[in-house]
């Protein structure tokens, strides 16, 4: 190889200075050629690291970078919107499946009723301490009635037949158009249990006794879109004391 580079030079091909760098490197031995290597590299590696803290990066090892890194690859590694609220559906259809084989009637419409309440407060809030007086209770059940609500008055109890009558959720949805205004049902989920419906009665039972001060002694679910109505409809029984 180096009689075919001489021969290169002599035909002008190779620059003489070139062919010097060689002859040097050949004469250099191993060892002072390994430390001068290593010398180079050095300073290579120290102005990449002036060049990185110039430009803003964490003069730390990479410390910082590699925590940033493995935040952003968790937060990567997370379950989808769509998947946790799939998982969250399967869960809640399961649940109230056990509450239907393990409780009896009373502790299981007890307990969703418990939940539709919790529901009503994270939709509107904790209920203002001041209660509503008697004139205040009486002029919100009078325009229950006029607003078409059957209401039977009694000495010591008020029955009023409450619903929806085609409200709209949020998003717009309307219980006329057979759209359940529960944002989990919304549309038909045959594989959930029809006692899911007692959430809702928890939700109107703290819809009547905030609006009228009064105790709720009992929601009954006359109707529902989840069980095939054309409305949801309860039968509230309103203690008059």
């Amino acid at each position: 190889m180096w009689f075919s580079l001489k021969l290169a030079q002599k035909k002008g091909l190779l620059r003489k200075g070139f062919i010097n760098s060689i002859d040097i490197a050949l004469s250099m031995n191993r060892k002072e050629f390994l430390k001068k290597s290593a010398q180079s590299c050095i300073l290579c590696c120290g102005a990449i690291a002036g060049f990185g803290s110039a430009f803003g990066y964490p003069d730390d090892g990479g410390k910082k970078l590699s925590a940033d890194l493995g935040k952003r690859m968790l937060d990567g590694a997370k379950s989808p919107d769509w998947r946790r609220a799939e998982k969250s559906l399967s869960w809640i259809r399961n649940m109230v499946d056990q509450l239907d084989i393990q409780l009896d009637e009373e502790t299981k419409i007890k307990l969703l009723n418990g939940c539709g309440r919790s529901c009503f407060i994270f939709a509107v809030g904790v209920a203002d301490e001041r209660k509503p007086s008697f004139e205040q209770a009486e002029a919100y059940i009078d325009s229950l009635e006029k607003n078409g609500f059957q209401v039977e008055r009694g000495d010591e109890m008020t029955i009023i037949h409450y619903g929806w009558q085609g409200k709209q959720s949020p998003q717009g949805l309307s219980a006329r158009e057979g759209y359940c205004l529960c944002p989990i049902v919304e549309v038909d989920t045959p594989e959930l249990s029809h006692s899911f419906c007692n959430c809702s009665a928890g939700y109107v039972k703290e819809i009547i006794e905030r609006s009228t001060g009064r105790v709720v002694k009992r929601v009954e679910v006359l109707e529902s879109i989840k069980r095939g109505g054309k409305d949801c409809r309860f039968r509230v029984e309103l203690n008059n004391g």
